[in-house]
């Protein structure tokens, strides 16, 4: 393995960074395993209506929409849970026990979810896959900042957050096309069949939990900074204000996930394949829009300004939600929604390890589990409140988004800048 020695910060030990053949194999591993988890939940967004549908009696729609909710703020619920936890035991054990010991879960619950007897045992399944999928991202993230050098981390972050994005871009049609037309029959035709994608996504997934340990190498977390009580508050203070606007922006991500599914299939009466084409079209808008970040000069010019009009322009277009008469039109506001909301939480990520990388597991785990809390709440809002009226989700999300836009140009901008200020004062040196 050839390595070489990344600048480090005061208080903190020597990083191995990884360079050559071992860095494209850990990289290909790793985008590996972020893309089956992104595939497998996204594989379920078209189908969560017939395969709940296998579970209820018929007739009751407003059951299925309370379901459909409940059910993905379930599995989000246990990101939120574990996430942190995962980050700790990363921090303390090392990166690749904790995504093997993740993705394995994942699996296991992905299996029990399609073999499952009753809606019991669905419950039971997603909340396991979930809490497996709580550690892959964010110990992956960490896994990138302890071996790059600053200007390999952010592209590789960002690369990372593209095998995330392709796998939500391809799960849909995968889940869809499998469910039926793989077969030559209608999706529904044989309500089993919408079983199948997630059964298939735990047997590939095992090949590549068997590689995991061959694949990364067992680098030691870095140590803990040993940093003044003022920086100690500082830094507190900008992650505490990164994990508010983490949580607004996955709100309305959880919202429209299961506001637009259930605006699809039951209001504009939508197939299972045309929703698969929306969630894809969803995808696409945030791979090309997360793509400008690979850019150095773009990332440069990211600050609260930029983060708090993002959250604006996403508020305003879901406004739109109540002029949303067909296919066309809710695929344009899935895309606008989904390309803005969806580029908030990379560059929280950004942010966070730019100037210090010191707990980036934990760092990394506590971000995701404010995302995940906020995507659970959606999800859940989002099927509560659309039994009462079906834009009645889009206008919470919309100002749950306006508040984050005032909370990210106050409260997230501040935190920031008392941050640059310090390092800049106290002549804290980058960690690259």
């Amino acid at each position: 393995m050839k390595v070489s020695l990344a600048v480090i910060q005061p208080g903190m030990s020597l990083i191995p960074t990884v360079v050559g053949a071992e860095s494209v194999r850990a990289m290909a591993l790793l985008g590996a395993l972020v893309f089956v988890v992104a595939m497998g939940y996204g594989a379920g967004l078209p189908l969560i209506q017939p395969y709940l549908a296998q579970y209820l009696e018929p007739d009751a729609p407003q059951r299925l929409a309370w379901h459909v909710g409940t059910l993905g703020a379930v599995y989000t619920f246990a990101l939120f849970l574990f996430a942190p936890w995962w980050g700790r035991m990363s921090d303390r054990h090392g990166r690749p026990v904790v995504l093997m010991a993740g993705f394995a879960a994942f699996l296991v619950g992905s299996a029990a979810a399609a073999l499952a007897p009753n809606l019991g045992t669905v419950y039971g399944a997603r909340a396991l896959a979930g809490a497996g999928a709580a550690a892959i991202v964010p110990t992956a993230q960490a896994y990138v900042a302890d071996i790059s050098t600053p200007n390999d981390r952010n592209r590789r972050l960002v690369l990372l957050g593209g095998a995330s994005f392709v796998g939500l871009l391809a799960g849909p049609a995968f889940g869809a096309w499998l469910a039926g037309p793989a077969m030559g029959m209608s999706l529904g035709d044989m309500p089993s069949m919408v079983n199948w994608p997630a059964l298939l996504i735990a047997i590939v997934g095992v090949p590549l939990l068997i590689l995991t340990p061959g694949g990364l190498v067992r680098n030691r977390p870095p140590a803990v900074a040993t940093g003044s009580r003022s920086t100690t508050t500082v830094r507190r203070r900008f992650a505490l204000a990164s994990m508010v606007l983490a949580a607004l922006a996955s709100f309305a991500v959880g919202t429209f996930e299961v506001g637009f599914t259930l605006l699809g299939g039951q209001t504009l009466g939508l197939a299972g394949s045309a929703m698969a084409i929306m969630f894809v079209t969803c995808s696409v808008a945030m791979l090309a829009a997360q793509s400008v970040l690979l850019f150095p000069s773009v990332r440069r010019r990211i600050d609260h300004r930029w983060i708090a009009l993002t959250f604006a322009v996403s508020a305003l277009a879901l406004t739109f939600t109540v002029v949303v008469s067909d296919a066309g039109a809710l695929g344009l506001l899935i895309a606008v929604v989904g390309s803005g909301v969806g580029l908030i939480g990379p560059v929280l990520s950004y942010e966070l390890l730019e100037r210090d990388r010191s707990e980036a597991g934990g760092l990394m785990g506590k971000q995701a589990a404010a995302g995940n809390l906020g995507q659970a709440l959606g999800s859940f809002g989002a099927g509560s409140l659309f039994a009462v009226h079906p834009a009645a989700p889009f206008g919470l999300a919309a100002l749950v988004l306006l508040f984050g836009a005032g909370a990210a140009y106050a409260l997230w901008g501040a935190a920031r800048e008392d941050e640059i200020h310090l390092q800049t004062t106290t002549g804290v040196e980058h960690d690259g």
